[in-house]
């Protein structure tokens, strides 16, 4: 976590007190609260400042470059416009910096962003000598391997930026990328982040917006000229496009219901309209409603549905599935507070069957699948091939390597689907000398037939471990050269 500090406008100081101020510096345990002066900048590197909560009437540029002078980059500034604190009670106040100052915490990940040379060049980024920026392009949070995630992720980017590396897909040209986020929102898994708007970043402003405020709703939004209702908390994100749908359901689930509001000056605007076209207009299962605002007039006409507030364990997504795991937190989480048509589909998790009557649990599924959704287990003296289909993201590895071709897609999952499902059971095979599992009876048939098929006596050999097929052969081997 990063240390942060709050930075607040005279006119901020005025509206809030200083009184307001300190309680939020010890409640939020900051390191620094400050009005805009000349010595900002010792102080930041002083107090090892590394994000910055800024508070004011407008987004001062002039700061902003003091602030990079200190050592913090601009990414990692979060500006709370005046306006969506005016006129507003004091706890709506310290609920939206809380949640601000929670998000700017986890804002590690906009210190492994590089400046990229500017597009156009102004008379006062010239004088200045800044001819440089720091543009939110997304970063590898953690290694992906999953073949199909990477190569929808590539596909995804408008400008084809992206690369694929040992590690993952990344940003291979950061100067060419637009900062959209498309190929971090419309993602499986998420394992390439929006370096301002991580998924960590998401979990820990929802937190705090429940736990500190009295909210009923959550906007996103990429828009700073709007106002905001009372018991509604603005989330400000670098593009619509950017939002993935474990964003929108997670903060369902937790108790705020997501509102979105595609700002018609939005640089990306037509890949973010594509976004918020894709994103379900319902919470799966339900008809509680993902509103799509299309005017911000019509945020005061908005009919809240009022739920229990839940916290999001933030260990939820340190899973090998990331944001998957997220959302089927969101879906579990859901289930306890509304009754879910369990026959309604989910977007983005696949179901796959398996005949039972064609498997021979030979485990090349298992190992074909960089999801692990297949698994084979002994239980006593069993074999069982379960299938954990809510992490299925719809690969088909297991089918095109199934040498039986018993595995089908039968398309995405309904909700009744997401579970541990047991689709074949057989008898352990066990060595005949010294009794050692051998795998499935089912696969030992399937070689005799194999075997005699090609004219091959060997089928004995098929129900012998190898260490004792090495006895036999040496004993056949000593008996040969006594003859000898």
């Amino acid at each position: 976590m990063l240390n942060v500090g709050l930075v607040v406008s005279k006119r901020s100081r005025e509206i809030m007190g200083d009184e307001f101020l300190r309680s939020v510096f010890m409640e939020e345990n900051l390191q620094y609260v400050a009005e805009i002066g000349e010595y900002i900048g010792e102080d930041i590197k002083s107090n090892d400042i590394r994000s910055i909560v800024l508070i004011s009437e407008n987004y001062l540029e002039r700061l902003v470059e003091s602030l990079e002078e200190a050592g913090i980059i601009p990414l990692a500034i979060e500006w709370i416009p005046l306006r969506w604190i005016e006129g507003k009670k004091m706890e709506y106040v310290k609920g939206l910096i809380s949640s601000y100052v929670s998000k700017a915490r986890e804002m590690d990940l906009v210190y492994r962003v590089q400046p990229v040379r500017i597009s156009s060049v102004s008379r006062r980024s010239l004088l200045k000598f800044k001819l440089y920026e720091y543009r939110p392009y997304p970063i590898l949070a953690t290694e992906s391997i999953a073949e199909k995630e990477v190569n929808r992720t590539l596909e995804l980017c408008p400008v084809k930026a992206l690369a694929k590396t040992p590690e993952g897909p990344q940003v291979s040209e950061p100067e060419k990328c637009v900062a959209c986020g498309y190929c971090s929102g419309a993602s499986y898994l998420g394992f390439l982040e929006v370096p301002n708007l991580s998924t960590e970043q998401v979990i820990e402003f929802i937190n705090s917006a429940i736990l500190k405020g009295e909210f009923n709703a959550i906007l996103f939004t990429c828009s700073y000229d709007i106002e905001v209702p009372e018991n509604i908390i603005p989330l400000r994100v670098p593009c619509i496009a950017s939002i993935h749908d474990s964003f929108i359901m997670a903060s369902y689930a937790a108790g705020l219901q997501p509102i979105l509001y595609l700002d018609e000056k939005c640089e990306n605007k037509e890949i973010g309209r594509k976004r918020l076209e894709e994103i379900p207009d319902y919470f799966p299962g339900t008809n509680l409603p993902i509103i799509k605002v299309q005017d911000k007039l019509e945020l005061n006409k908005v009919n809240f549905r009022n739920l229990p507030k839940t916290g999001i364990d933030r260990e939820v997504v340190l899973s090998r599935s990331r944001r998957r795991a997220l959302y089927l937190w969101a879906i579990r989480e859901m289930s306890k507070k509304v009754k879910l048509d369990l026959d309604a589909t989910v977007p983005g998790i696949f179901n796959v069957k398996v005949d039972s009557s064609k498997c021979v649990l030979c485990g090349v599924c298992v190992r074909s699948c960089q999801m692990m959704v297949p698994n084979i287990s002994n239980i006593q003296n069993s074999i069982q091939l379960i299938y954990d289909i809510p992490y299925c993201i719809g690969s088909e590895r297991c089918i095109k390597n199934c040498p039986e071709k018993a595995i089908t897609l039968e398309g995405y999952a309904k909700i009744s689907d997401l579970k541990k499902v047991t689709y074949n059971i057989s008898s352990l095979a066990k060595c005949k000398y010294c009794g050692k599992p051998l795998g499935s009876s089912k696969v030992k048939a399937r070689v005799d037939e194999l075997l005699e098929s090609f004219g091959f006596n060997l089928s004995e050999y098929t129900n012998v471990c190898n260490e004792c097929k090495q006895k036999i052969l040496s004993r056949k081997w000593l008996e040969k050269v006594r003859t000898t």
